[in-house]
């Protein structure tokens, strides 16, 4: 039983329509999903919409209820909307059996159909059941990446939200990643695919990052200023770095390599300039002090600035020469 009665929004309505004419509740309740759905839309123009109703009353000589007990689908929508859009009838078919949570979702539908948006009108037809979820993840969605794939993929309004605005950061990074290249990447997902890992593809791709504090040429302290040398790098040593790439793309840290040996994390700092952060070898080891020590001794001479360790007295400082490692993690 849903809340509000049987059927939901619709059921005072219906009940009320039945008084005039009798009939009409069983009518609903047996039809087919087509007729019912149609009945269910044309309560909620006439419900959500008085005055919309009002210019189209005198299309049929027959009152609302006659309609409802008597008509085809196609004659009940009329009835409502005047024009029925193309397609109305069919995403209307896909609901089911019971009427959608809202009556203004059906709006939703006829707005749809009437606007210029073929993309989310195509993505509703090829995405099976329509519900409530999928109407408000189609609404909150960028026009342009609204699919099947998507509708598929996406819980809510606000996680359709979020991918907008994923969408967003990797076409800042990637000059590649076109409004037509990504709507096809979207269209060519295969049934196992997900949108995090096609969003991974596109940055893995990413050709306008941040400028690297690391100035190129030196020959022990390499920049990876590119995805292909992070990527490389990643593999290499062995460690986290490839789930980083986000943060380089968007300017919150930066590597390098420094003599073949390790990789020198770097983070930005207010006003603009940049910190050493971290040393990292193959794996995540603990890194020994003495190299530790080297990448500081270079980046001093580069003027990139680090945190000093002053404090901690004689015996820290014996504890660290005496084991000779650093962790880190």
């Amino acid at each position: 039983m849903r809340e509000g009665g049987l059927l939901g929004w619709s059921t005072d309505a219906l009940v009320k329509l039945d008084d005039e004419v009798p009939g009409i509740l069983s009518r609903v309740l047996t039809a087919a999903p087509p007729r019912r759905q149609a009945i269910f839309a044309s309560l909620a123009a006439r419900e959500e919409k008085a005055d919309f109703n009002k210019a189209h009353e005198d299309l049929f000589p027959s009152s609302f209820a006659e309609v409802v007990r008597h008509r085809r689908a196609n004659d009940i929508l009329r009835h409502s909307f005047g024009d029925v859009p193309d397609g109305l009838p069919g995403l209307l078919t896909q609901i089911g059996d019971r009427p959608l949570p809202r009556a203004k979702d059906y709006l939703a539908l006829y707005d749809l159909l009437t606007s210029d948006d073929v993309r989310g009108a195509e993505a509703l037809r090829a995405s099976g059941r329509i519900t409530c979820r999928k109407l408000e993840v189609l609404l909150a969605l960028d026009p342009r990446w609204r699919h099947a794939h998507t509708l598929d993929r996406i819980d809510t309004g606000a996680e359709a939200m979020t991918f907008n605005r994923a969408v967003t950061f990797i076409q800042s990074v990637n000059s590649k990643a076109s409004d037509e290249v990504v709507a096809e990447a979207i269209a060519r997902m295969g049934p196992t695919s997900s949108l995090p890992r096609l969003l991974d593809r596109l940055l893995r791709r990413a050709d306008r990052l941040p400028p690297h504090p690391v100035p190129e040429g030196d020959n022990e302290l390499r920049p990876l200023a590119s995805m292909r040398d992070l990527l490389e790098a990643g593999r290499k040593y062995r460690n986290c770095l490839a789930h980083r790439l986000s943060d380089v793309a968007a300017g919150k840290m930066a590597v390098a390599e420094f003599r073949g040996e390790c990789l020198v994390e770097f983070r930005p700092t207010r006003p603009e300039g940049w910190l050493l952060r971290e040393v990292h070898i193959e794996r995540n080891r603990p890194v020994p002090l003495t190299l530790f020590a080297e990448v500081e001794q270079k980046c001093d001479q580069i003027g990139i600035p680090r945190i000093d360790d002053a404090g901690g007295g004689d015996g820290w400082k014996s504890y660290r020469r005496f084991t000779g490692e650093l962790e880190w993690g």
